[in-house]
């Protein structure tokens, strides 16, 4: 730390510190730190001490220590200040976990858009709607049992079974728009591996937990329909193939 003289005017204790004029007027309005000092034609002037106090609050600013903290912490030389930190820690770790929330939330919009054909601000809205709403149909413990099976899951073969499942989509929506049947064997086909990717899908984000098993089901039974919509394709998609389905079990 470079030696400041001291009985600085303000404009010269900012441009020692990087600080700005505006923030030592503000640290002075609220009472953190006021230049205790007048030169002789009254003028306001910082001391050693003042300066030894500026340097304080600057290294708790740099710890993450509100304005209001900091006063409290310099209030009384020999306070025992662990009560402080461990309440700043708290609120650290607190500020963390929800972006980590937030981080693993933007990851999901991402996979949903790279599955979409065009993707758009638009659609990033809509699918962060949808989310949020779904959230709901999960308890905080369950939404953490969700968070500590994707922490395992093996992201790479998701990823894969994920580009499969999208383009097993579009070439039954293509199929359908072309007038194939369902009952046609290439349908059939695509009804078939698609009915496979949504179990595994299903089996890896429950783990078997009745409970989430439920939850999930309740999910698609009343937002299923918004939650095709968000992969670029509508719901009528998932009928034409599962459709397939109920014709290949009549037929078989």
């Amino acid at each position: 730390m470079d030696v400041i003289k001291t009985h600085l005017r303000v404009g010269e204790l900012a441009k020692a510190t990087g600080l700005t004029v505006r923030t030592l007027h503000h640290y002075h309005e609220i009472g953190l730190l006021a230049p205790s000092e007048r030169s002789e034609a009254g003028h306001r002037r910082y001391s050693d001490a003042d300066v030894r106090r500026l340097y304080r609050i600057i290294s708790l600013r740099q710890l993450g220590f509100p304005l209001s903290e900091i006063t409290s912490l310099l209030e009384v030389d020999d306070a025992d200040p662990r009560a402080a930190m461990r309440r700043h820690l708290e609120a650290i770790e607190e500020r963390i976990e929800l972006e980590q929330e937030l981080r693993d939330r933007l990851i999901q919009v991402l996979d949903l858009l790279d599955g979409a054909r065009e993707p758009s601000s638009r659609q990033l809205i809509e699918i962060m709607e949808v989310m949020m709403e779904v959230e709901q149909y999960y308890t905080p413990e369950q939404r953490e049992q969700i968070k500590a099976r994707g922490e395992k899951a093996d992201w790479d073969e998701i990823g894969r079974n994920q580009k499969e499942w999208s383009q097993i989509l579009d070439d039954a929506e293509a199929e359908m728009k072309a007038g194939t049947a369902p009952s046609d064997e290439r349908v059939q086909r695509l009804a078939r591996r698609y009915n496979e990717l949504n179990s595994w899908f299903a089996q890896g984000f429950t783990g078997g937990d009745p409970g989430l098993k439920e939850s999930l089901n309740r999910v698609w039974e009343e937002k299923g329909d918004d939650l095709h919509t968000q992969f670029g394709r509508g719901p009528e998609v998932n009928d034409y193939l599962t459709s397939a389905l109920q014709k290949d079990g009549h037929d078989g």
